[in-house]
C-alpha cells in the first residue's frame, strides 16, 4: 500500500502531486512561514485510490530568542539588516557605520517566554533569515542575531 500526498491552494481544490510514499509519516520542506496550506493524503494500491483526508497546515513565522523576560501576547518592531561582506565582522560595526542594506521593519509577537528566555514570532511571511536564532546582549543594551551578512536588531 502507497500513500499519496498532494498540495493545494484550497480545500477540495485543484491539487498537484508532491509524493508517492509506503512510510506512514513524511516531511515536507520548503514551506514557507506565516502560510496557508492545504494537502490531501490518500491511499494507493497501484491501481485506483481511497477516499483520503484534507489537512490544513499554517506554518508559524520566523522565530528568534531574545535573553530577556517580556509579556507574552505583545507585539514589538525589529529591525532586520544586510550588511555588505568584508566591510567589518557583523555585530562589531560601529554606531552608524553604512547603515546596513535593504533595511525591513519587522512586526513580532511574544509567542512564549520560559528561564528568562522570550521568544518573538515574525507576524510575516518574511523567510530572509534562518529560524530559532539566539540574540545576543549588546554594548547599548539592545539585542542582535546574525547570519552571516545579516542582522536583526531588538530594543525593548
Amino acid at each position: 500500500m502507497q500513500f499519496r500526498i498532494e498540495d493545494s491552494s484550497a480545500k477540495d481544490g485543484a491539487a498537484t502531486l508532491i509524493a508517492t510514499t509506503s512510510a506512514k509519516s513524511y516531511t515536507i520542506t520548503g514551506l514557507k512561514p506565516r502560510t496557508n496550506y492545504w494537502f490531501h493524503v490518500y491511499s494507493w494500491n497501484g491501481i485506483r485510490e481511497g477516499a483520503g483526508s484534507w489537512l490544513a497546515v499554517n506554518t508559524h513565522g520566523i522565530r528568534i530568542r531574545v535573553p530577556t523576560t517580556l509579556t507574552v501576547g505583545t507585539t514589538y518592531n525589529v529591525t532586520y539588516l544586510e550588511y555588505p561582506l568584508g566591510s567589518v565582522p557583523i555585530g562589531t560595526e560601529p554606531n552608524g557605520l553604512f547603515g546596513g542594506g535593504n533595511r525591513q521593519t519587522l512586526s513580532v509577537e511574544v509567542v512564549s517566554v520560559a528561564n528568562g528566555v522570550s521568544t518573538l514570532e515574525v507576524l510575516s511571511s518574511f523567510d530572509n533569515f534562518p529560524d530559532n536564532k539566539s540574540m545576543q546582549i549588546l554594548d547599548d543594551g539592545s539585542f542582535g542575531a546574525f547570519d552571516g551578512v545579516k542582522a536583526i536588531y531588538f530594543k525593548n
